[in-house]
């Protein structure tokens, strides 16, 4: 947990940030207290003029004034509660763009160091208590500590003696709220951990129902669910206990203190020490301690999660991933004229460092090639595409685009060249059209916009790249004059029609129009989270349709075909050498039908390359290649 002096800091940073509000609610609120604090000295003052029988327009001038100061409270508190709780609405806003922004940046091993549903508990749970202490805590701490020492002050000045009367039964009332937040504290830890877990295990067991099903631990998962939402409930438990005991205990503290003080307070009226407006105004000054006392325990609640929370996501912050950091100046040209270039490639996991994945790897693909990489489950092949596209830092010099080390560039500027298409794809919970068209949304953006717009005006390069885009599909290399990006964001800029089009030709070299026909909406169709109400292949398709919607440079696709039949597979591939969209394919596959066609095909065993060459020379030649050949060719003879 990071020190009390850092998360102090951090949010002095989260104040400045949004320090007009919180300046002016601090004045209102100021305002409010003082008001609060002189309508008892005028009624004071109303009450002995009452007694000395003094003319009603004296009297009347302060009961309309304690009139008015009511009437303003209700304005000044108002005001000040917005200036305070929208700024921790903002923060909370800002907060989470902040953490998620931080958590794309982070590597693999940050997400298999710390469980999804702990991170979602600290998206959510977290952050609202950085926000109700940046709101409602920091209001109730001004408020609380400005009566808590004004009040007895204002007291003290009417009657010393029967101040000193009621500092003993407030000490006590201190120390016991020093006991009620230490509880609160160490409950308030282990509701949050609680709840961490509750929430990985809830995310993981909907991830994995099918397997609960299949292997009837439905009853376990419901077990483990029970005890830790247990655990959640005993820790609910244990701060509502201490909110249970403590508050009744201030109140019967407070009240017996009000019986002391009538008592006292009574006898020294009728000895005339003091007068009764003073007895009355220090009565109400005294019920004006009430709220505070009352209110202290939930205060420090509040500013106790708070700061145990920003701790938390100071630790997420805290995370630097582990990738080196992109040269300045690197970057890569709008069109790659010497492709990719993998030499020596050497690889292994931290967690086995003895255990190379992949052992001295060396390959090329210029542009305009079409590369397939073949190999068993098991040699590497996914570790190497993870490496080309920088989800794995490779080594120094390993991988390099037109002579630049990938891990000199910016993995933002990285992959705007190189697409990657994986086995298992992910889908949103959207309509088809909003998955394989997401890609080219962001892109999309004021700059597209504004080049869509200098091409209808007739005039600059946002009109040359329109008019090339009819020649995308025959050549591909004219309508990248201006850039893939500006390309694709000027199209999808130009309206719904345009970019329907895009989508509906991206679906159809996908083979997913026979498929289309059977979903009840088309391509307006709701697939579900993940995709669950498509197949393994029509996942994989969507996923293929959504990469080639948008040029690249270099296109990667690792095993997209393996959960696709054979007619459609023949019908992908040539989909796959038609493609204009990238000028470079790097095709990885344990089917050896998928590879036929490349230009060449690079062999992968137990993370080694051990053949290269065309599907006919390794087909020819005894090896793994033409093993896999000649069993998948009875295989599909069988059929």
């Amino acid at each position: 947990m990071p020190s009390t002096f850092r998360r102090l800091r951090y949010l002095v940073g989260l104040v400045r940030e949004h320090a007009w509000s919180l300046g002016v609610g601090a004045g209102f609120l100021g305002l409010t207290l003082w008001m609060s604090l002189a309508i008892p000295r005028y009624l004071q003052e109303a009450i002995d003029l009452l007694a000395a029988e003094r003319s009603g327009s004296e009297v009347l001038f302060r009961v309309w004034l304690i009139l008015g100061f009511a009437v303003a409270m209700v304005l000044t508190r108002s005001v000040s509660r917005m200036l305070f709780l929208v700024p921790g609405r903002r923060v909370e806003f800002d907060l989470k763009n902040r953490l998620l922004a931080h958590l794309l940046r982070q590597d693999r091993a940050y997400f298999l160091a710390n469980p999804t549903g702990e991170l979602i508990s600290r998206i959510n749970n977290d952050i609202n208590g950085v926000r109700m202490l940046l709101g409602m805590g920091t209001m109730m701490l001004i408020q609380t500590v400005g009566t808590l020492t004004l009040a007895p002050w204002y007291m003290y000045r009417i009657s010393p003696q029967l101040t000193l009367w009621c500092a003993l039964p407030i000490a006590v009332g201190f120390v016991v709220l020093q006991v009620a937040v230490r509880r609160m504290r160490h409950n308030q830890q282990w509701h949050m951990k609680a709840l961490q877990e509750l929430s990985d295990f809830t995310v993981e067991s909907y991830g994995g129902l099918d397997p609960l099903k299949s292997f009837r631990g439905l009853g376990w998962a419901q077990g483990r669910f029970t005890a830790l939402s247990g655990s959640v409930r005993d820790a609910g438990l244990g701060m509502a206990t201490v909110r249970a005991w403590f508050f009744p205990l201030l109140t019967h503290l407070v009240n017996g203190l009000k019986v002391l003080l009538l008592l006292v307070g009574g006898i020294a009226v009728v000895a005339g020490e003091i007068t009764i407006g003073a007895f009355t105004a220090f009565m109400v000054y005294l019920s004006m301690l009430v709220g505070p006392l009352m209110g202290a325990t939930f205060m420090m609640f509040l500013l106790q999660r708070g700061m145990t929370s920003l701790g938390s996501l100071l630790e997420v912050f805290a995370a630097e991933p582990v990738r080196p950091v992109p040269r300045p100046g690197a970057a890569l040209p709008a069109r790659l004229a010497e492709g990719l270039a993998v030499d020596d490639l050497r690889f292994a996991y931290p967690d086995e460092p003895a255990q190379p994945v992949l052992d001295g790897v060396s390959l090329r693909v210029a542009p305009g090639e079409v590369v397939g990489v073949f190999g068993a489950i098991g040699s590497g092949k996914t570790t190497l595409v993870n490496l080309l596209n920088h989800h794995l830092v490779p080594p120094a010099g390993a991988v390099r685009l037109d002579g630049t080390d990938v891990r000199d560039v910016e993995p933002g500027e990285l992959r705007r060249q190189v697409v990657t298409v994986t086995q298992e794809p992910f889908l949103f919970s959207d309509t088809l059209h909003a998955n394989v068209a997401f890609g080219v949304q962001a892109e999309a953006s004021e700059a597209g916009r504004d080049l869509w717009a200098r091409a209808q005006q007739g005039s600059g390069p946002g009109r040359e790249a329109h008019a090339r885009g009819a020649d995308r599909r025959a050549g591909g290399a004219s309508a990248r004059a201006v850039g893939p990006d500006a390309q694709v964001a000027a199209e999808a800029a130009a309206g719904g029609d345009a970019l329907d089009a895009m989508v509906e030709r991206a679906v159809a070299d996908a083979a997913l129009g026979p498929d289309l026909e059977r979903l009840p909406a088309g391509l307006r169709t709701v697939v579900g989270e993940r995709g669950v109400t498509l197949s393994g292949g029509q996942k994989q398709r969507v996923a293929f349709a959504r990469a080639i919607l948008r040029p690249c440079e270099l296109l990667i696709l690792d095993d997209v075909l393996s959960a696709v039949d054979h007619d459609t597979e023949r019908v992908l591939v040539e989909r796959i050498h038609a493609l204009c969209e990238a000028r470079s394919i790097l095709v990885v596959s344990h089917r050896v039908s998928v590879l036929e066609r490349a230009d060449r095909v690079v062999v992968l065993e137990r993370g080694r390359v051990v053949d290269e060459g065309h599907h006919r020379d390794l087909a020819a030649r005894a090896g793994p290649y033409r093993e896999a050949w000649l069993r998948q060719e009875r295989e599909r003879a069988a059929r």
